[in-house]
């Protein structure tokens, strides 16, 4: 009997270890960090530099020395990933650390160093900046924003930030949530167009990560396009270096590289010499966007790394965002500005991931992440879960099964198998029940799109004027816009959608009676605008 009522002791107390074993925490300190601040706000309206940012004013001064500097940081931990975030510099997450490496999988900039580089002039380097409103680094990202910490009721934790983009007068929200069985976090967005009017579309997520020679970028695509619109080829360029590694990129100035061409949902990029990686994951319906940017590996780009951190080293930003490509136009073809429609609400959200081991990625997703390599003589097959998996995992070569398994991984416990194989051998790899899979000769996600004009296609006038002028509204280049949309009304008086849209410049301005006169215009036409 005493022997038994041990047995059971035990029993409850490895169950009440293994249970604190999955517990996630959040908590909110004050840490001393080295810090080069800024300051003197410019008297001058920002309306003579750039009013596509009015009411915000600019800072002028950036010390040199750092001082010690209290910052709020709000933590979100479990026994795989923590997540540290800065209320008040923009919301951001300051940085992110794989556990069971000690690696970060956001870089994390140990010295809050501005410099003049964001619309309002400061900014930092590091962890995943929330940009909403117009292309730039929006205009709160070294300000506080409003947050606030929470315990859901399903036990995860989450850290929230928003704020308001005065311009636009849109409203946004980041939840950073972590839950305790997941070796990923999520950032959940909410962006609220307040307005009665059309407002500029824009959100990126800018995340950052270690630059080292050894670094690989795993984008599916097979094109990238330029801040203007203008597709090259991807991962190949036309003198035939592989861009996809941050070594073969020693040339030129900065690199600006929006991949497209393939409908997928992960991206990210794998360190081969510690055997580690980083990765963001959403579906393509609600970010297709996926850019990285380097600073150029010449002196030029070295001296960013100086003016931005004091020991980090050098960093790259994989960013994603609502939108294909961060334009600010110049050239023809398909890419063009958004607008947000007044009192509509968007709502998405995505993970970001570590993952080690297995020498990158073909597939991701919340499930874990998969690779796949081939050489002349063997396969390899890799899977780093995110989460508890216990599904099945089916490797077929030439259509022969070779390996059924059921799996028993936890989160970042490593599976990798090889199997003998030649380089022209199909390959198919899936593991039931997720999205997780590869084939070697699939090209079933490859987009059909066009990514260039067609330059022999006559545009009419009053069509070309009215994109121009509705370009230049969604841009906030409110001028220029009136130029083009009155053009067109004088063009074509009945012009309706010009109409409408130079009433709601009028409008815009104040001129309620010119708006009143352009929008009865069309309501002669048709009563019910349909």
């Amino acid at each position: 009997m005493k022997l038994r009522i041990q047995v059971i002791f035990i029993l409850i107390t490895l169950s009440c270890f293994q249970g604190y074993g999955q517990e996630v925490s959040i908590k909110e300190e004050i840490k001393s960090l080295n810090t080069y601040g800024f300051g003197k706000p410019n008297p001058v309206p920002i309306l003579s530099e750039n009013p596509k940012i009015f009411p915000y004013f600019k800072f002028d001064k950036y010390e040199h020395t750092a001082k010690k500097k209290d910052w709020k940081v709000i933590t979100l931990e479990n026994d795989y990933i923590k997540v540290m975030v800065l209320p008040e510099i923009g919301g951001k997450v300051w940085g992110a650390i794989e556990k069971s490496t000690g690696e970060e999988f956001l870089y994390k900039n140990e010295v809050i160093k501005f410099r003049n580089i964001a619309m309002r002039g400061p900014w930092t380097s590091g962890g995943i900046e929330f940009n909403f409103g117009i292309i730039g680094h929006h205009p709160s990202t070294a300000t506080p924003v409003d947050y606030i910490t929470r315990t859901n009721d399903d036990g995860s934790v989450s850290c929230i930030v928003g704020n308001t983009d005065l311009p636009s007068n849109t409203k946004w929200q980041v939840e950073i949530r972590l839950e305790n069985d997941k070796a990923y976090f999520e950032t959940n967005a909410s962006w609220y167009n307040a307005s009665p009017l059309t407002e500029s579309y824009y959100n990126w997520m800018t995340a950052a990560a270690v630059a080292t020679e050894d670094l690989e970028f795993f984008i599916p695509g097979n094109a990238y396009v330029e801040h203007d619109g203008d597709a090259q080829t991807w991962p190949l360029d036309e003198k035939g270096r592989n861009l996809a590694m941050y070594r073969n990129n020693n040339f030129g100035p900065s690199k600006s590289y929006h991949v497209v061409g393939e409908y997928n949902d992960f991206f990210g990029g794998y360190y081969h010499e510690s055997e580690f990686g980083f990765g963001q994951w959403a579906p393509y319906e609600e970010m297709p966007g996926q850019k990285l940017w380097l600073w150029a590996l010449s002196r030029s780009g070295g001296i960013w790394e100086d003016l931005l951190t004091d020991t980090d080293g050098q960093y790259i930003e994989f960013q994603a965002g609502r939108l294909l490509d961060q334009y600010s136009g110049g050239s023809i073809n398909p890419i063009s500005q958004v607008g947000f429609d007044p009192y509509v609400m968007d709502l998405w959200g995505e993970i970001w991931f570590p993952y080690k081991e297995i020498g990158g990625m073909v597939d991701a997703s919340p499930h874990g992440v998969l690779n796949v390599k081939r050489t002349d003589e063997e396969i390899y097959v890799g899977l780093n879960p995110l989460q508890k998996l216990d599904n099945d995992i089916l490797i077929k070569i030439n259509g022969k099964e070779v390996l059924r398994e059921k799996l028993n991984l936890n989160p970042m416990e490593i599976f990798s198998r090889t199997f003998p194989s030649k380089n022209t051998d199909n390959i198919q790899v899936s593991i039931k029940d997720t999205e997780l899979s590869y084939s070697s000769t699939s090209n079933e996600k490859s987009l059909k799109r066009p990514f260039h004009s067609n330059l022999d296609l006559e545009i009419s006038k009053s069509e070309a004027l009215l994109n121009e002028g509705i370009e230049a509204l969604e841009f906030r280049d409110y001028t220029l816009a009136h130029e083009k949309l009155s053009e067109l009304v004088q063009l074509d008086p009945s012009h309706k959608a010009g109409l409408l849209k130079l009433a709601e410049l009028e409008y815009r301005k104040t001129a309620y009676s010119n708006a009143l006169k352009h929008a009865n215009t069309v309501l002669i036409m048709d009563t019910y605008n349909s």
